[in-house]
């Protein structure tokens, strides 16, 4: 005999509306949000008229049948914000994550123009859709990463500029032979989802217990040059060749040309906000391979802003444009926006030139977790006329 059907059938956004529906077992159900009962009852559907524009909420469904708990399903959503970020289009992107014994399920808001989504799971690609969905029905006890991935042209993009993007994008292609005139113009989006263990997720509500609070967390985002020497692409400057960082992606990786270290403190009194900022050197070299000149590049202009805090949660937004301090060069341009709350959740997105590489780590006291790594595509893709990547990475645990 299979086993009884009890999933979440539908979620719809409206304006400062959340609305879904879960199969009719005949039994009771109760329903939470984050944590508080919220309604119970025979009745297979549940709207909460009281959400914030992009903000995230946690839900949970329990199936009882003679006053005991059979099933729960949980559900990880936020409120729908009409107003998108041009910059930063995947900021208020809505993102549904719901986990049953029976399936994980993923769904997100269309984004205009892409055309075919990848999903990976643990870093293999499982399927290509052109829905803004997956159902994943083997669902080992194990914490797991998930990925979406899509492109759209530039030229069809809605962030100022995208059509200069999109002619001058093609021209630089012919002078950067390390990439595709196609690459030059085309936008790619990342989309990463960590969902933690099922068997601790998916508890009634008087056997779950909140977690221990996060005492400090930690951010660190790093540029470096992988090669150990790199072209310089203006074939002009007398500067032909720069010193790389020589090697790969490491959160603990010695050299780099930039790196930012955010930490948060909840455990203490005020919840500070520590930043620190540094630039690596940069060392030219000549035509006959001798050295030329060397400097540290000024980070006046990387800077942190405090975004919303309430004692749950808090937030804060990196802006990053720091230069060649000793030769004519496009700079490393990048911004993000990362909630990270108390209970051990974050949202963390942004966007950045496509070089050189880009690395973003989370640590809340067990190490450092990877969230963000994105190879260079060639120094050309720095010009401000090369379409930018924009990534998300966010957790269900």
């Amino acid at each position: 005999m299979e086993p009884e059907k009890f999933e979440i059938r539908s979620v719809t956004h409206r304006p400062g509306v959340i609305t879904f529906e879960w199969d009719d077992t005949g039994d009771e159900y109760r329903v939470y949000k984050e944590g508080e009962l919220r309604q119970e009852g025979p009745v297979c559907d549940f709207t909460d008229d009281y959400v914030k524009d992009g903000k995230m909420y946690h839900y949970s469904v329990e199936r009882i049948r003679n006053n005991r708990t059979e099933d729960v399903i949980m559900m990880q959503t936020s409120g729908l914000n009409q107003k998108k970020d041009a910059h930063n289009p995947l900021r208020y992107l809505v993102f549904t994550t719901i986990v049953a014994k029976s399936q994980v399920a993923l769904s997100w808001e269309r984004i205009p123009e892409a055309e075919t989504y990848s999903v990976f799971k643990n870093g293999d690609l499982v399927t290509e859709t052109k829905d803004c969905s997956y159902i994943d029905r083997d669902v080992p006890d194990e914490r797991t990463f998930y990925m979406i991935r899509t492109t759209r042209p530039a030229r069809k993009a809605e962030e100022p500029m995208s059509a200069g993007k999109s002619i001058l994008g093609r021209i630089a292609g012919k002078f950067n032979p390390d990439s595709s005139t196609e690459e030059d113009v085309t936008e790619e989006f990342w989309i990463t989802k960590v969902i933690g263990q099922p068997s601790k997720l998916l508890l009634p509500a008087e056997e779950w217990r909140e977690p221990d609070p996060v005492g400090s967390w930690r951010m660190r985002y790093t540029t470096f040059l992988e090669e150990k020497f790199i072209n310089n692409p203006n074939v002009l400057s007398p500067n032909r060749t720069f010193k790389g960082d020589g090697r790969y992606f490491d959160p603990e990786g010695e050299s780099f040309r930039t790196r930012g270290d955010v930490t948060l403190s909840y455990k203490d009194p005020g919840y500070p906000l520590v930043f620190r900022k540094e630039a690596g050197k940069t060392v030219a070299y000549g035509l006959s391979g001798r050295k030329r000149e060397e400097g540290t590049a000024s980070i006046d202009d990387f800077t942190i802003e405090p975004l919303e805090h309430d004692g749950r949660e808090f937030g804060f937004e990196l802006k990053h444009s720091v230069g060649n301090p000793i030769t004519p060069a496009p700079t490393i341009d990048y911004e993000v926006h990362a909630i990270l709350r108390r209970h051990g959740t974050f949202h963390v997105t942004g966007y950045h030139d496509q070089a050189p590489h880009h690395e973003v780590y989370l640590d809340k006291g067990d190490g450092w977790v990877p969230i963000h790594r994105a190879a260079s595509k060639g120094l050309a893709h720095m010009s401000e006329v090369i379409a930018y990547q924009h990534w998300v990475a966010s957790n269900f645990e």
